[in-house]
């Protein structure tokens, strides 16, 4: 098993065939998607596929069911804000009142229209951190040139929430090693405790921040002076070769997306006016 950023992904899987530029290029092409889709059939047959690829690549979906009471809190929250929230229009079609507010059509659609378009990208960053380790984002920055200074802190950042969250484990371990538990209590004594874990959480940041520093000196690393003007060579590129079947994969990416703008904005298609789903749910609840 190789360690992930969400987990573990057999070394059987493959998924460690691709380059790493090809899974980053995938998560900044397939995100954009759900921004040129109105449909939501379209949108959720796009998570669907992103599942599939996490099966394929040997992904425990016992992950995604971490995400499940974040997506239904995150479309309940969309719900009332576009609903309840949402203010009175006299000119839309009313379906009912709830305690005398008039709940509108027009603003359940475009609730569902935006959490549709929510949940595919999130599916989309998920697959991509589930099969992903931090050599695999660095690799991909410095395929394409990115100055190193720009490598080291997005790579330095994925690697402090990590650590941050290795590090709330070890503060949850080391209380319940000594007889503290929260099972039973009420939400705000939770709340209150998790609060508390800031401060042993920042003192173990300020600890690793100098252990950074410390082993970049020592390596003669810097980002201004004269350290900083040494080319270095990358050495880890040489692990990585772009093969065809890579640029393959590049292509066919890239011309989905090609696709899609063509359809949605020369053909119209993908459209709300073209959703057999609203048009369903219109009927429904009229």
């Amino acid at each position: 098993m190789n360690k992930t950023m969400l987990g573990y992904v057999p070394k059987e899987s493959p998924i460690y065939a691709v380059h790493p530029f090809v899974k980053l290029y995938f998560l900044l092409i397939v995100s954009l998607f759900p921004m040129f889709v109105a449909a939501p059939e379209w949108n959720f047959l796009l998570l669907v596929i992103i599942l599939v690829l996490m099966v394929i690549s040997r992904v425990d979906i016992r992950i995604v069911r971490i995400y499940i009471p974040v997506a239904i809190s995150m479309g309940s929250i969309i719900l009332i804000s576009y609903t309840i929230l949402g203010g009175r229009h006299p000119e839309f079609q009313v379906i009912f009142n709830l305690f005398g507010l008039p709940i509108y059509w027009e603003r359940v659609r475009d609730a569902l229209v935006v959490y549709f378009r929510i949940l595919p990208m999130i599916a989309t960053m998920v697959f991509f951190l589930s099969t992903s380790r931090e050599r695999d984002i660095i690799v991909a920055m410095r395929t394409i040139r990115l100055p190193f200074v720009v490598t080291y802190v997005f790579a330095m950042a994925l690697r402090a929430a990590g650590m941050v969250l290795e590090d709330f484990q070890i503060v949850r371990q080391a209380e319940q090693a000594r007889g503290f538990d929260t099972t039973g209590k009420p939400l705000t004594y939770k709340i209150r405790k998790y609060i508390m874990y800031m401060i042993p959480l920042f003192a173990l940041s300020l600890r690793r921040s100098e252990e950074f520093t410390n082993a970049l000196v020592a390596r003669g690393y810097a980002f201004t002076g004269e350290a900083s003007r040494v080319k270095r060579a990358d050495y880890i590129l040489t692990h990585y070769s772009f093969k065809p079947h890579d640029a393959v994969f590049t292509a066919l990416i890239t011309l989905a997306f090609v696709a899609l703008l063509v359809a949605r904005y020369g053909l119209n298609y993908f459209g709300l006016d073209d959703s057999w789903f609203i048009q369903w749910l219109h009927a429904v609840l009229s």
